[in-house]
């Protein structure tokens, strides 16, 4: 019995599915993230775009041999780099847009005092997290707005995977003690 042949040169029957599940999961956090680093939705979803059509144009031996396996550290890794390209033709990084950052994860569901009170809370918590140092920031929105795991985390940033855990406890020590001043 003759198998059909794949579509093009390269690709599996399979991958154009894997392609699509990859770009559904992971388009919401990369541009939250690219929007945590570059503070701008337009660049942030810029970023995020450039870096979900590289992946569709890897060849599917690649994808599969390569990229699947580390797919997420790869996603934020392509995105990082895209958002410093992308700042360094601007020469200039601004502030987080907290309002930015509710329109990419906006969803329907909550009354509006629910939505206030969750944006109250956002926007208190982005607050701080801004006011970490980079490194810091960096592994608690790559951990916590990715969902990234500390390994993945250690080869998009380059860091040790202890490291991270060093820069995640020393964040979220900050951020709790920040918290509980700020509640007293």
């Amino acid at each position: 019995m003759d198998h059909p042949a794949p579509a093009h040169p390269g690709t599996t029957p399979n991958h154009p599915q894997r392609l699509q599940e990859a770009v559904a999961r992971y388009h919401k956090p990369l541009v939250s993230y690219a929007l945590s680093q570059a503070g701008n939705l337009e660049r942030a979803r810029d970023a995020a775009q450039d870096t979900l059509l590289r992946l569709c144009q890897q060849p599917a031996d690649k994808f599969e041999q390569d990229i699947q396996p580390h797919l997420a550290a790869w996603l934020f890794t392509v995105c990082r780099n895209r958002v410093i390209d992308l700042h360094r033709k601007e020469h200039r990084m601004t502030a987080t847009d907290t309002q930015s950052i509710d329109q990419a994860n906006t969803s329907a569901g909550p009354s509006p005092a629910e939505q206030a009170d969750t944006h109250d809370q956002q926007h208190h918590l982005l607050g701080l997290v801004d006011g970490l140092p980079g490194n810091q920031r960096e592994v608690v929105q790559l951990r916590f707005q990715g969902g990234l795991a500390y390994r993945e985390i250690a080869e998009v940033t380059g860091h040790s995977v202890s490291h991270v855990g060093v820069l995640l406890h020393e964040a979220i020590k900050q951020l709790r003690q920040q918290l509980t001043t700020l509640n007293a």
